[in-house]
């Protein structure tokens, strides 16, 4: 249900992106936010066109880097998110170094039975909207198993 909506809304805007990749996007939303699909379902019924906004707006603007087994590796980047960025090592490893990253909300770290482990290198800025830690040259902040840092 949420798939459909989002096509449809997505329709309507001036943004040139394939249906393919849109309902691959919205499936990923729908499969980890099952609230924001029975949301999509309420506002498409009601057809309040600010609940319709609403959901969108909340199903958009997220980046989420999961390792799986493998590795992701960003060096000198720079990432941004409206409303969040979550980097899960799970079972491999994250490593970020000399990148800037910021949104909203930002997590990094394992989840819970997390065997991996996120590495934060030097020259690497991670801010929140309330909050923001600075890795200097030299410096870095390791993270195994489940532990994680969530800034809000």
């Amino acid at each position: 249900m949420l798939e459909h909506f989002l096509i449809a809304m997505a329709a309507h805007a001036t943004v040139d992106i394939s249906k393919e990749a849109l309902k691959f996007a919205f499936d990923y939303v729908a499969a980890r936010r099952p609230d924001l699909a029975k949301a999509a379902a309420q506002a498409e019924t009601s057809g309040n066109l600010q609940d319709i906004e609403k959901v969108f707006r909340d199903a958009v603007g997220v980046i989420v880097a999961e390792a799986s087994n493998g590795l992701i590796k960003i060096d000198a980047g720079v990432l941004e998110a409206l409303n969040g960025i979550k980097f899960d090592h799970q079972h491999g490893e994250v490593q970020i170094a000399g990148a800037r990253i910021s949104s909203k909300v930002l997590v990094t770290g394992g989840g819970a039975g997390a065997t991996g482990k996120t590495v934060i290198g030097g020259n690497t800025s991670l801010r929140s909207q309330g909050t923001s830690i600075e890795v200097g040259t030299g410096c870095s902040i390791v993270m195994t198993g489940g532990a994680t840092i969530k800034q809000t």
